[in-house]
């Protein structure tokens, strides 16, 4: 995918992987803070919830924390190609966690992929594995593609915010 984001260096991968958390804290701040709004959190705007947006990435943002420390941690490791899709893999259950534990979840992963690719050597950037969809990829290719759902799904959220 040639975006902005496959554009982004190593470092910049990290500050906007560890500024997830805060700029989803900053987005959902306004709707905890208005009992009204709060109370509409799982309402269904155009097909999907905020609850259930937040969900899906939390659940992306995992997939993708679990395939980089793949990447970084193991000899030969095969990429499941669920963590490149451009949609949040579906959930286990089909239950909510609910919108405070989808946000604290997105938060670990996304702080857990800024920590990790901060201790990433320049060689590590590099390393191809396979991917199970049948694609090779780069450490930096699934890195770039975390940053991609991080930060769309922050403008998809401010969107769902605004309509509630």
């Amino acid at each position: 995918m040639s975006d902005r984001y496959s554009k982004l260096a190593p470092r910049d991968l990290v500050i906007t992987m560890r500024s997830l958390s805060r700029r989803f804290d900053e987005a959902l701040g306004p709707v905890r803070s208005d009992p009204e709004r709060f109370a509409r959190r799982d309402e269904l705007i155009d097909g999907a919830s905020l609850t259930g947006h937040v969900e899906g990435l939390a659940r992306h943002l995992g997939l993708l924390e679990q395939e980089i420390f793949k990447l970084t941690s193991e000899g030969d490791p095969v990429i499941n190609g669920e963590a490149l899709a451009s949609t949040p893999p579906p959930a286990a259950v089909d239950r909510s966690i609910g919108l405070d534990a989808a946000q604290a979840a997105l938060a670990a992963s996304a702080d857990a992929i800024g920590t990790r690719l901060d201790g990433v050597s320049s060689e590590q950037w590099s390393f191809r594995a396979p991917a199970s969809n049948g694609i090779k990829v780069m450490l930096a290719d699934v890195a770039q593609h975390a940053a991609r759902v991080g930060a769309e799904g922050l403008r998809e959220t401010q969107r769902l915010i605004d309509r509630i």
